[in-house]
């Protein structure tokens, strides 16, 4: 018999259809990154230095609450995990509960990249927004969120197959 690898994290099985989500810190640092350059350009705005202040703090506000919800995956509105059956139910679970509730996938959500999915999911308690980042997350869950994202995304879309190349004459 063989011994388990120590550094595979458990699942269970193939049939699992869940993911716990893990913050990303590539994401957060660009997020900083960004805010840091949006304060800056503030500062140098031909304005009176208080009204540049309140836009710098209102900027810097917004997008530390945004941050923490959206990318590092803290506070009460923010999604802590996924799951999703084969009948295109979802459930998540928001904030520090374990308990699951149900939710759509929203108008909004789409692919960044190859690394990252922007995801917004209506629930009962209102629309929430998450970052998911391929990097970060087990890669088998997160592949499975992809093909399942793929999948509905496409069906939403009115495409339910790959285009086919058609060869007509020129006219």
């Amino acid at each position: 018999m063989s011994h388990p690898i120590p550094a595979r994290q458990s699942c269970a099985g193939a049939s699992c259809n869940r993911i716990d989500l893990v913050p990303s810190v590539t994401a957060a640092s660009a997020w900083l990154a960004w805010l840091a350059l949006d304060c800056v350009v503030v500062g140098f705005v031909a304005l009176p230095w208080v009204v540049r202040l309140a836009m710098g703090a209102t900027i810097a506000a917004a997008g530390f609450y945004a941050l923490r919800t959206f990318v590092l995956l803290e506070g009460p509105r923010a999604i802590r995990a996924i799951a999703w059956s084969e009948t295109e139910e979802w459930s998540v679970c928001l904030g520090a509960t374990a308990a699951p509730c149900p939710a759509t996938l929203a108008n909004g959500s789409f692919r960044l990249g190859l690394r990252f999915w922007v995801l917004r999911f209506a629930t009962p308690r209102g629309v929430r927004s998450v970052l998911v980042e391929e990097g970060a997350q087990a890669p088998y869950a997160f592949r499975r969120l992809s093909r399942r994202l793929n999948r509905q995304l496409r069906r939403a879309s009115g495409l339910s197959r790959r285009p086919t190349d058609t060869i007509r004459p020129k006219v």
